[in-house]
């Protein structure tokens, strides 16, 4: 499970919601080495829940994120690098 740490933007999409939220440990921060494990790190990433008619959306942010954390497994990293440009 990738913890939320922060939500950016929530878009529905017919039966979908798509995130945009601060997941921890989402990106590899520093390789493996011969003496230390791989360090992982938080970055901004997209994911996808689907909706149905019988979920409901919590009714605060801390429970929302815990929903999110829980259910959505596909966090992707969003690309960044055109917002310093």
């Amino acid at each position: 499970m990738n913890t939320v740490l922060e939500i950016h933007d929530l878009t529905f999409e017919d039966d979908r919601l798509i995130v945009e939220a601060t997941v921890e440990d989402a990106v590899l921060v520093r390789s493996q080495s011969a003496l230390d494990p791989p360090e992982w790190g938080p970055a901004v990433c997209r994911g996808t829940l689907l909706f149905g008619d019988d979920t409901l959306i919590p009714a605060t942010d801390s429970q929302l994120r815990t929903m999110l954390s829980e259910r959505i497994d596909d966090w992707t990293p969003v690309d960044q690098s055109d917002l310093y440009d």
